[in-house]
Order: C-alpha cells, then structure tokens, then sequence
C-alpha cells in the first residue's frame, strides 16, 4: 500500500487531479480556495469553488470511478488527505440506513451532474455496492426502517407494558427488589422477543419518549407494591423494596432527565433511595455529560447499577469515576461457574472488587440452584433468574410478593 502524506500544500493554479486520473484519495481543505470544472472542448465548465473545511475528491473513492471532474488551485491552498482506507472504514461503520442513503445520493449526483452539463461524458454504473452493500445491505436498511415505524405504531397504539423479575436475597431467598423489563404483546403476533426491538429502541430517537414511558410506568408500580406489602404487614419490606429501570446512555445525556426523573418520582410520592438506576458499562462512551448527570442523580439518592459487569466497556477505570452501588456479574459467567474453573475465577475476583470498593453484587441469569449456592459462597448478596422467576406481569408478579 503507498503511503501518502498528512497534507499537501498546492500553489495557485495548479491542477489538484484531472478529470478521467485514478482516484486514490480525498481531500479536506484546510485554507484557500479551489474550483471544481469539468473540461469541453478546451474550455472550462465551472461546477462549483469549495473553501475551508469543504471535503472533494470522495466519489471517486467510493464508486471505484475515475475522477468525473477536474480541480485547480484558486489560490495557494493546503490539503489535508483522506485515504480510501480511512473513508470505507467510516461508511461501513455507518448505519445500514445511512450506507442505503449515501448509495442513492451518489447515483444522483453522479446522473445529474451529466445530464445538467450535457458533458458527453461516458459515466459507468456505480460500483459502490462492494463497499457500501450490495442490494441485500438495502434490503436490510429498509426493513430496519420498517421495525422502526412498526415499534413507533406499537408505542402509540399501548403494545407496550412492563414485566418484572425479582431479585432475592440470596442468603434468605426472599424477593428484595425486581427490575422491570420491556416487553412488546403484538395483537397479531403476540408476545415479540426483546432482542428483536430494544436495540432499535436505544439506537433510535425513540428512546426518549418510550424511557419516559418506561420509568413512569414503572414507578407507578413501585408505588403499588409498596401499598401492597404494606396492606400485608410487611412495613420493612416494603421500606426496602427496590425497583430496577434500565437507563439508557442517550436518556443520561437528555438536558431534562433528572428533571423528568425528579418530577415522576415526587408525584408518585417515593423515596429514591427504592429506585435503582440500571446502566451498562457503554455508558462511559457516551461521554462527559452522561457521567455527570450520573453523579447529580446518586446525589438526589438514586442508586446505580452497572449491568452486564464485564462485557461491555472492559475498562476498571470508570470504577472509581462512575457513582456505583451496584455490580451485576452478566450471566455468561454466572451459566459457566459450575463448569469452567476460569468463569468461576472471574466471578469470584468481581465479587472481591466489589466488596472492596463497597459495591453490592447481584448475579444474574441464575437458572439452578448449584449455581445459587456457589455464587452465595464466593460472596454475592443477590441474585436473580429463572430459578426464582422468569419476568412477568403485574398479576403474576402481585402473586409472587
């Protein structure tokens, strides 16, 4: 592969590339000013003149084509270089739906500019499709724009309600707390998997109002049981009782969310010290914002829960920055404690962390009751799975209590 230089500075009127070179890379201006021409019989056809901080040169990269236009210095310039490298790495890490978007753009341009210029020009059909997709990568754009559309008409049509699965006190197996989960009952297909919609949900600007949703549902039903186990006797279980609600890293950096937190909470007349924050470590890459509003809502009394312990972030740093009080050890180690003695290391090294920094540790994907005793054993308070309950709803849930 040649290497090529950060940036190249050109004198005015000097010729960048001519039209039909090779494309091999593109180009950011850093200072001055360029023109963009094509060439007709001896005379030039003025397309456009680009200044600071304007990108050329990227079709050529992307659709495998020969440069369709030429580009001159209007006056001393310099460039920065974008590699075709750097360029597809950045478009094939773009969503489908963006790639699909970027496709069709380029066709545009490409057709219209020939036809607007009557150029004569002989531009073959775009080739992009090796590396923005090939129709098949469409296919998947636009049946990703479809889930969206399908699980906003599903929000707006009250599709949606929570289900909750206990967390018990290991030591006692009495039911301390349960987190609530999402869940999406279709009146034509019935209850839909979770991995089927809660991606497309966080990675969307959905996320907003359905989290809204999902926490004031929620903390309504915090409030039932708590009335609940009262109307039982059962005045400190009910003190202590915690309710889980997955937050997403998008939500933490809203302007409003501890704002509309407070706000649900105080109508509902609950003490935050009974709500728990659920995260997950990829909080941390959603920047300096999120970990802030992380930090103002453990002060209001909110605890955090960092969830999927070990899969995400990979990173111990944020230990000591997040405002944790809680770790949860992701069920791919908890399934394999029994049999593989590294799994078993790990989950006992978490728990040794955690005790040290003064986190509470709950297991979850607990499924059998070995697995519940050696994670007992090695030092976790809670746990939580299907060998106390799967998730259900409110009913069922009313029953377990």
């Amino acid at each position: 592969m040649t290497l090529l230089p950060q940036s190249v500075d050109i004198l005015k009127d000097q010729v960048v590339f001519n039209e039909g070179d090779a494309g091999d890379c593109a180009y950011i201006i850093e200072k001055g000013r360029v023109l963009v021409y094509l060439s007709k019989d001896q005379d030039e056809i003025p397309i456009s003149i680009l200044g600071e901080g304007e990108i050329f040169g990227e079709m050529s990269l992307i659709d495998n084509q020969d440069r369709s236009a030429s580009v001159r210095a209007l006056e001393d310039v310099r460039l920065s270089i974008v590699t075709k490298q750097q360029l597809l790495e950045r478009i094939s890490m773009a969503d489908t739906v963006v790639q699909l978007l970027m496709r069709v753009l380029l066709k545009r341009l490409r057709r219209n500019t020939t036809a607007n210029l009557n150029s004569g020009l002989k531009i073959a059909d775009m080739q992009i499709e090796s590396m923005m997709g090939s129709d098949e990568g469409a296919a998947d754009a636009l049946q990703q724009i479809k889930l969206e559309n399908e699980i906003f008409q599903a929000f707006q049509n009250k599709e949606f309600e929570l289900f909750f699965q206990p967390i018990v006190e290991l030591k006692t197996r009495k039911i301390k707390g349960c987190e609530a989960l999402l869940r999406w009952k279709s009146p034509t297909r019935g209850l839909i998997a979770p991995n089927v919609f809660i991606d497309v949900i966080e990675n969307s600007s959905m996320v907003i109002p359905i989290g809204h949703w999902i926490i004031n549902a929620a903390l309504k039903e915090l409030k039932i049981i708590q009335e609940h186990l009262k109307a039982k006797g059962k005045i400190k279980e009910a003190d202590e009782f915690m309710m889980s609600i997955n937050i997403s890293g998008r939500q933490f950096t809203h302007s409003d969310f501890l704002e509309n937190l407070e706000d649900l909470r105080e109508k509902q007349g609950l003490d935050a010290k009974n709500i728990k924050l659920e995260v997950t470590e990829r909080v941390m890459m959603d920047g300096v914002l999120a970990l802030e509003t992380l930090h103002k809502c453990r002060q209001h009394g909110y605890a955090i829960s960092i969830d999927d312990f070990g899969t995400g972030f990979s990173s111990l740093q944020y230990l000591t920055q997040m405002p944790i009080t809680y770790l949860k050890i992701d069920r791919s180690f908890v399934m394999k404690v029994l049999s593989d003695p590294k799994s078993k290391a790990v989950v006992s090294g978490i728990i040794y962390l955690a005790r040290e920094l003064s986190f509470e540790i709950i297991a979850e994907g607990i499924e059998h009751q070995d697995e519940a005793l050696v994670i007992e054993t090695l030092g976790a308070q809670y746990g939580q799975g299907y060998l106390f309950s799967k998730p259900v709803d409110h009913f069922a849930f009313m029953q377990l209590i």
